[in-house]
């Protein structure tokens, strides 16, 4: 039952996401990039988790070329059997697409940092609640990636639009909850690590 609410809500949510104007995704996405780097998680982070966005997801375009001036070491998620795994990544890099069609840097495995060293995770979604329950594009991979998640670990930070949010998300068991999500007018700090 539950399963089925995520499943339905999960296809919505995507196919609205879909149908935004390129202009307007860049236009928010920009507006919440800006938002993210006045943030002290982001400022005081030297180890930030990035992804390429697909199918109208918010893109971190602008942060990516501004961490490297800030001082950050920016990491891309390459999806590794059914592991997440975080590689360091510079403008300089490859990028290719994966079996989802979400562009990974062509960087050895072996590179890649510990989910636990990062100190900031900007987490792709499909919806989220006021509680840091997230709901993403169905396979698990930053669940399983940030199930044991220390205390002085990442802080996961979701970015999202604003009609993403929702009142209440069935939480799973597997579900790993986000410490907060930015949108473009909204901070929602759920989980706080202070």
């Amino acid at each position: 039952m539950v399963g089925n609410i995520r499943e339905s809500l999960r296809a919505g949510l995507i196919k609205r996401r879909e149908r935004l104007d390129p202009i307007e995704v860049g236009q928010l996405s920009d507006k919440i990039c800006r938002r993210m780097m006045l943030l002290d998680e982001y400022r005081y982070a030297k180890h930030v988790a990035l992804y390429h966005a697909v199918r109208g997801e918010i893109v971190l375009d602008r942060i990516w070329r501004a961490a490297p001036m800030h001082g950050k070491y920016c990491y891309f998620p390459i999806c590794f059997g059914d592991e997440l795994k975080f590689v360091p990544a510079t403008p300089a890099n490859e990028f290719v697409a994966n079996k989802y069609g979400i562009l990974e840097p062509k960087v050895d495995i072996s590179k890649a940092i510990e989910p636990n060293a990062l100190d900031l995770v900007l987490t792709p979604l499909v919806a989220f609640d006021p509680f840091g329950v997230r709901i993403g594009m169905g396979k698990g991979y930053y669940d399983r990636a940030f199930s044991k998640l220390s205390s002085d670990g990442p802080v996961l930070m979701g970015v999202a639009y604003q009609f993403q949010k929702q009142s209440f998300l069935p939480l799973q068991s597997w579900d790993v909850l986000l410490h907060g999500t930015l949108t473009e007018s909204n901070l929602y700090w759920t989980n706080r690590v202070t």
